[in-house]
Protein backbone atom coordinates (compact mmCIF):
# COMPACT_ATOMS: atom_id res chain seq x y z
CA UNK A 1 0.00 0.00 0.00
CA UNK A 2 1.77 3.37 -0.71
CA UNK A 3 2.50 5.44 1.49
CA UNK A 4 1.71 9.89 0.50
CA UNK A 5 2.76 12.95 2.03
CA UNK A 6 1.06 15.76 0.46
CA UNK A 7 2.66 19.24 1.59
CA UNK A 8 1.42 22.52 0.64
CA UNK A 9 2.43 26.02 2.24
CA UNK A 10 -0.47 27.57 4.87
CA UNK A 11 -2.22 30.21 2.91
CA UNK A 12 -4.27 32.38 5.26
CA UNK A 13 -6.51 34.20 2.28
CA UNK A 14 -8.88 32.50 0.03
CA UNK A 15 -8.72 33.55 -3.55
CA UNK A 16 -12.31 34.75 -2.73
CA UNK A 17 -11.21 36.23 -0.15
CA UNK A 18 -7.96 37.97 -2.05
CA UNK A 19 -10.73 39.66 -4.45
CA UNK A 20 -12.77 41.01 -1.59
CA UNK A 21 -9.96 42.90 0.05
CA UNK A 22 -8.96 44.43 -3.05
CA UNK A 23 -12.22 46.14 -3.77
CA UNK A 24 -11.89 47.05 -0.53
CA UNK A 25 -8.36 48.74 -0.99
CA UNK A 26 -9.53 50.27 -4.35
CA UNK A 27 -12.64 51.66 -2.56
CA UNK A 28 -10.79 53.32 0.45
CA UNK A 29 -8.30 54.49 -1.83
CA UNK A 30 -10.44 56.18 -4.47
CA UNK A 31 -12.17 57.36 -1.26
CA UNK A 32 -8.93 59.02 0.01
CA UNK A 33 -7.69 60.04 -3.47
CA UNK A 34 -10.99 61.63 -4.26
CA UNK A 35 -11.19 63.58 -1.15
CA UNK A 36 -7.53 65.09 -1.38
CA UNK A 37 -7.83 65.29 -4.87
CA UNK A 38 -11.06 67.81 -3.81
CA UNK A 39 -8.93 69.69 -1.85
CA UNK A 40 -6.36 70.16 -4.41
CA UNK A 41 -3.98 67.30 -3.70
CA UNK A 42 -4.52 66.25 -7.31
CA UNK A 43 -0.87 64.49 -7.16
CA UNK A 44 -1.55 62.30 -4.28
CA UNK A 45 -3.93 60.22 -7.35
CA UNK A 46 -0.95 58.55 -9.43
CA UNK A 47 0.81 57.40 -6.03
CA UNK A 48 -2.19 55.58 -4.96
CA UNK A 49 -2.63 54.25 -8.18
CA UNK A 50 0.97 52.87 -8.13
CA UNK A 51 0.24 51.24 -4.71
CA UNK A 52 -2.87 49.66 -5.39
CA UNK A 53 -0.17 48.28 -8.55
CA UNK A 54 1.95 47.06 -6.06
CA UNK A 55 -0.46 45.32 -3.77
CA UNK A 56 -2.58 43.53 -6.56
CA UNK A 57 1.43 42.33 -8.18
CA UNK A 58 2.63 41.20 -4.40
CA UNK A 59 -0.40 39.47 -3.49
CA UNK A 60 -0.71 37.66 -7.01
CA UNK A 61 2.61 36.70 -6.19
CA UNK A 62 1.64 35.44 -2.83
CA UNK A 63 -0.80 33.60 -4.91
CA UNK A 64 0.69 31.73 -6.66
CA UNK A 65 3.10 30.64 -3.62
CA UNK A 66 0.02 29.10 -2.26
CA UNK A 67 -0.43 26.72 -5.37
CA UNK A 68 2.48 24.96 -5.18
CA UNK A 69 1.92 21.09 -4.23
CA UNK A 70 4.85 19.02 -3.22
CA UNK A 71 4.10 15.05 -3.00
CA UNK A 72 6.48 12.36 -1.79
CA UNK A 73 4.59 8.84 -2.71
CA UNK A 74 6.24 5.41 -1.38
CA UNK A 75 5.45 2.79 -3.02
CA UNK A 76 6.77 -0.77 -4.47
CA UNK A 77 10.64 0.03 -4.67
CA UNK A 78 10.92 4.01 -4.95
CA UNK A 79 10.36 7.23 -3.91
CA UNK A 80 8.75 9.66 -5.97
CA UNK A 81 9.06 13.24 -5.05
CA UNK A 82 6.62 15.26 -7.61
CA UNK A 83 6.65 19.05 -7.34
CA UNK A 84 3.71 20.60 -8.80
CA UNK A 85 4.31 24.05 -9.53
CA UNK A 86 2.26 26.31 -12.20
CA UNK A 87 4.90 27.19 -14.38
CA UNK A 88 7.41 24.05 -13.68
CA UNK A 89 5.82 21.46 -12.78
CA UNK A 90 8.89 18.74 -11.96
CA UNK A 91 9.21 14.76 -10.85
CA UNK A 92 11.83 12.78 -9.53
CA UNK A 93 11.94 9.08 -8.58
CA UNK A 94 14.49 6.95 -6.28
CA UNK A 95 15.08 3.62 -5.86
CA UNK A 96 14.08 2.57 -2.00
CA UNK A 97 16.36 0.88 -0.95
CA UNK A 98 19.36 3.46 -1.82
CA UNK A 99 17.15 6.71 -0.92
CA UNK A 100 18.24 8.87 2.00
CA UNK A 101 16.69 12.07 4.29
CA UNK A 102 19.37 14.62 5.17
CA UNK A 103 17.73 17.23 7.47
CA UNK A 104 20.37 19.97 7.23
CA UNK A 105 20.31 22.18 10.02
CA UNK A 106 22.45 25.61 9.59
CA UNK A 107 24.61 26.65 11.75
CA UNK A 108 22.83 30.22 12.00
CA UNK A 109 19.77 29.86 14.37
CA UNK A 110 17.94 32.56 12.39
CA UNK A 111 18.62 30.45 8.90
CA UNK A 112 16.11 27.72 8.16
CA UNK A 113 17.44 23.87 8.10
CA UNK A 114 17.08 22.15 4.52
CA UNK A 115 15.30 19.37 4.08
CA UNK A 116 16.81 17.01 1.34
CA UNK A 117 16.08 13.88 0.05
CA UNK A 118 17.92 11.67 -3.03
CA UNK A 119 20.96 9.39 -3.48
CA UNK A 120 23.42 8.84 -5.85
CA UNK A 121 24.36 12.59 -5.73
CA UNK A 122 21.34 13.57 -6.66
CA UNK A 123 19.31 15.55 -3.95
CA UNK A 124 15.79 17.35 -4.16
CA UNK A 125 14.98 20.12 -1.56
CA UNK A 126 11.69 19.81 0.27
CA UNK A 127 9.11 21.99 2.00
CA UNK A 128 11.03 25.28 2.06
CA UNK A 129 7.97 26.84 2.77
CA UNK A 130 7.39 25.37 6.17
CA UNK A 131 8.22 26.63 9.49
CA UNK A 132 11.31 24.73 11.56
CA UNK A 133 9.11 22.33 14.06
CA UNK A 134 7.46 21.22 10.70
CA UNK A 135 10.25 20.62 8.63
CA UNK A 136 12.00 18.28 11.38
CA UNK A 137 8.40 16.53 11.72
CA UNK A 138 7.93 15.72 8.02
CA UNK A 139 11.77 14.74 7.79
CA UNK A 140 10.99 12.20 10.90
CA UNK A 141 7.61 11.01 9.08
CA UNK A 142 9.14 10.61 5.79
CA UNK A 143 12.23 8.74 7.46
CA UNK A 144 9.77 6.29 9.32
CA UNK A 145 7.89 5.25 6.44
CA UNK A 146 10.69 4.38 4.09
CA UNK A 147 12.43 2.65 7.30
CA UNK A 148 8.61 0.45 7.30
CA UNK A 149 8.75 0.45 3.39
CA UNK A 150 12.38 -1.36 2.92
CA UNK A 151 10.89 -4.40 5.61
CA UNK A 152 9.98 -7.21 4.16
CA UNK A 153 6.26 -8.17 3.66
CA UNK A 154 6.38 -11.08 6.80
CA UNK A 155 7.47 -8.13 9.43
CA UNK A 156 4.22 -6.32 8.88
Amino acid sequence: MPKEFIIQPNCSLSKKDRHGFFWLMGVVMAGITLTLALKGMWLVAPFMGADLLLLIYAFRKVGEQCRIVERVIIENDELIIHHEEKRAPRSWSFPLHWVSVDLQVNQYPQSPSRLLIGSHGNWVELATFLNEEERISLAGAIKTAIIKARQPAWVH
